[in-house]
């Protein structure tokens, strides 16, 4: 790995990780369902000159784009603004033992016992925090439910990284342009069924900063996060790539932390070393049987 790839890794992390904090900020401020569709709808626009018809494999792309733009972020958004950034980063590394029991199951993946107890610490580690009480103000009810939509959102990603999978003619940029596509229009109806004041909320807020997090999601987060993340796919090695879920995660963490004071006690210390522990476990193991598909790998949200 040259200086350069791994200063883009590196940066990679730090974008994703921090976006956790941009989310938070933002579903304060205007309904999440609303702001996962203006995101969305900036990355359509921007990603359009990439769109391209194959006949063959649109209905894995369009059903894909389904779970992978529209459901996992109404329910991502929602969980995060009830949940803390922290403990939503850490119910976003389930995207991992989700994909890779899906793809035990569809793709014909067979799992060994080390994933197979990964995938049980990772679930345990997040019950752990979920089902706290608030007793020593660590977690509360809501956070609980917050976490439980955050893995929903998880699950609706695992969903359609294997329903893309069998898609073989697109680009990953051109996947991109599809799923904001189908993102923008899936959102949209969801905001104006199941919110309200979002158009008083806009009104109310700092212009600039709701721009700035816009930004931030579209072009950080959404574009340069994955077109540089599958650039360096494509010259090093899954193995070197891989370990940037884990790495992405302990920085949302840090930054909630510092930045927003989520609480820290011992009941999110076990779970979430619990949660990354599997996850790591279970990513080293699909690495090992080079498992191609770069939802095992991929740092989501």
């Amino acid at each position: 790995m040259s200086v350069r790839e791994l200063g883009l890794l590196a940066l990679i992390c730090l974008v994703w990780g921090f976006h956790f904090i941009v989310v938070k900020t933002a579903v304060g401020i205007i309904p999440p369902i609303f702001y996962a569709a203006v995101r969305l709808f900036l990355v359509a626009l921007i990603m359009s000159p990439f769109l391209r018809w194959r006949p063959k494999d649109m209905v894995f792309v369009l059903t894909g784009g389904l779970c992978l733009g529209a459901l996992n972020y109404a329910f991502m958004f929602t969980g995060v603004k009830l949940a803390t950034a922290s403990t939503a980063a850490i119910a976003m590394e389930l995207t991992v033992p989700f994909a890779t029991i899906l793809a035990m199951l569809f793709l014909g993946d067979k799992p060994g016992w080390r994933r197979i107890l990964g995938i049980t610490l990772a679930f345990l580690g997040v019950a752990i925090i979920a089902l706290g009480d608030n007793s020593n103000g660590e977690v509360g009810a809501h956070v609980g439910l917050g976490i439980g939509l955050v893995a929903a959102g998880a699950f609706s990603e695992a969903v359609g990284a294997v329903i893309v999978k069998r898609t073989t003619s697109f680009k990953p940029h051109e996947l991109l342009a599809w799923f904001s596509v189908v993102g923008t229009i899936g959102l949209t109806v969801m905001t104006i069924l199941f919110e309200d004041g979002q158009i008083e909320a806009i009104k109310s807020a700092d212009k600039l900063l709701v721009a700035g997090l816009i930004l931030y999601s579209a072009l950080g987060a959404s574009i340069f996060g994955h077109t540089t993340y599958y650039w360096l796919l494509q010259r090093l090695p899954i193995s070197l790539v891989a370990p940037s879920v884990l790495f992405t995660t302990l920085l949302a963490i840090i930054f909630g932390v510092v930045l927003l004071g989520d609480p820290f006690g011992p009941r999110m210390m076990i779970g979430g070393l619990m949660t990354l522990a599997g996850v790591g476990v279970v990513l080293l193991r699909n690495v090992k049987k080079q498992a191609k598909n770069d939802a095992f790998v991929e740092p989501q949200g």
